[in-house]
C-alpha cells in the first residue's frame, strides 16, 4: 500500500463516489472509545453470518470485535474511503489516494449470470472480487490498454533519456 497523488483519473460510471452516511439514533448512549494497539486474529462464525476481530488495546486488554456480515460489508466498503481521507489531510492534497499494491488478479465468467469477476489481490493477501457487467469490462479493458501503453512509452522515454544522459557523461 502507499499513498499516491493521482494525475488523470478514469471512471467507469463518471458519478462521484460516497461514503455510507451514519443512521441517526433516536436515544444515543454515550461512545465508547477504544485504542487498537495491534490487530491479533481475524476470524469468521462457522455458519460464515459473523466475523470478529480481535486486538489488544492500549492498556493491554484483548478486545473482540463481532460484526454481523451486513455490517462487516458496510466496514469493508468504508475503510478505503476512510484511509484516503487520512491521506489527504495528511498530505494536505486533495489528489492523494490510499492505494493498494497490486499482487495478483484473476478474470473469471460468473455461471448463471451476465458478468465476469474480477479479483485483485494485494501482496499481504487482502482481495477483493467485483461484478463487472460486459460494456463495462469493454471499457474498462480498452482504457487499461490505452493508459497502460501511455505509461510504458513514458518510461521507456525516460530510460532512453537517461542512458543518453549516462553515456554523454561518460
Amino acid at each position: 500500500m502507499f499513498a499516491a497523488a493521482m494525475g488523470r483519473e478514469r471512471h467507469g460510471s463518471g458519478e462521484p463516489t460516497q461514503a455510507p452516511r451514519r443512521r441517526p439514533s433516536a436515544a444515543r448512549k454515550p461512545a465508547v472509545t477504544v485504542r487498537s494497539r495491534h490487530l491479533t486474529t481475524c476470524r469468521v462464525a462457522q455458519d460464515g453470518t459473523d466475523v470478529g476481530l480481535e486486538f489488544v488495546d492500549q492498556s493491554g486488554r484483548t478486545v473482540v470485535l463481532e460484526l454481523p456480515f451486513d455490517q462487516a460489508e458496510v466496514v469493508v466498503m468504508t475503510l478505503p474511503h476512510l484511509l484516503s481521507s487520512a491521506v489527504r489531510r495528511k498530505t494536505g492534497n486533495d489528489e492523494s489516494r490510499y492505494v493498494f499494491d497490486l499482487g495478483e488478479w484473476a478474470i473469471k465468467s460468473a455461471k448463471g449470470h451476465n458478468c465476469l469477476i474480477a479479483t485483485l489481490k494485494t501482496p499481504n493477501g487482502f482481495e477483493v472480487s467485483f461484478a463487472i457487467p460486459p460494456e463495462a469490462g469493454r471499457s474498462f479493458g480498452w482504457t487499461l490498454q490505452r493508459e497502460a501503453a501511455a505509461t510504458i512509452e513514458a518510461r521507456d522515454i525516460e530510460e532512453l533519456a537517461a542512458a543518453a544522459g549516462r553515456a554523454k557523461n561518460n
